[in-house]
């Protein structure tokens, strides 16, 4: 976090520097002379990952999965907790409605799972893990993955990436 912060303050002070050099007298030239002040908007940044870190999952502000990817299907959610200042790789809680699938597809990147809630079963590469409370699992670079919510309760995880979220959907 504190990278980022020195990157985004050296930034400012470049800009800063550039408007001088445009005009003399300390703000920015604008036609006929006069100085105009130059307001940037920076969003504000995830919680960082590489800090410590509380989440609770009551606090979560949920929105539709499909935000992240418009081929993810209704019926999912996520809520961000954190994210790491330098690979951009986030921390989520996925939460799914009881009965739904998520479809084959695969990442660049390494996946945590961790399941805190519902029950599921989770295909990675052909292989079907039966997944309840408690179950964490990794799926590698490029494993081809899906997983379906059982009926009779949502199923919510902890996901966390190695790198930045990305969907490679798959035909089978």
């Amino acid at each position: 976090m504190m990278r980022l912060h020195i990157i985004v303050v050296g930034l400012l002070l470049a800009h800063g520097a550039l408007a001088q050099k445009a005009a003399p007298s300390g703000g920015a030239a604008a036609p006929g002379g006069k100085q105009t002040t130059v307001k940037l908007k920076v969003p504000p940044l995830p919680p960082s990952t590489l800090e410590g870190l509380t989440a609770q999952l009551a606090d979560a502000a949920w929105i539709p999965a499909s935000k992240l990817d418009a081929k993810i299907p209704a019926g999912a959610e996520v809520a961000l907790i954190g994210a790491d200042p330098v690979s951009t790789a986030p921390t989520i809680y996925m939460r799914m409605k009881a009965g739904y699938k998520l479809p084959l597809h695969s990442h660049e990147h390494l996946e945590y799972d961790t399941m805190i809630s519902g029950k599921g079963t989770l295909t990675v590469d052909g292989k079907k893990i039966a997944a309840s409370a408690g179950t964490f699992v990794i799926v590698p670079s490029r494993a081809k993955h899906e997983f379906t919510c059982d009926a009779g309760a949502p199923c919510i995880f902890v996901v966390r990436r190695s790198g930045p979220t990305e969907y490679n959907w798959a035909t089978k």
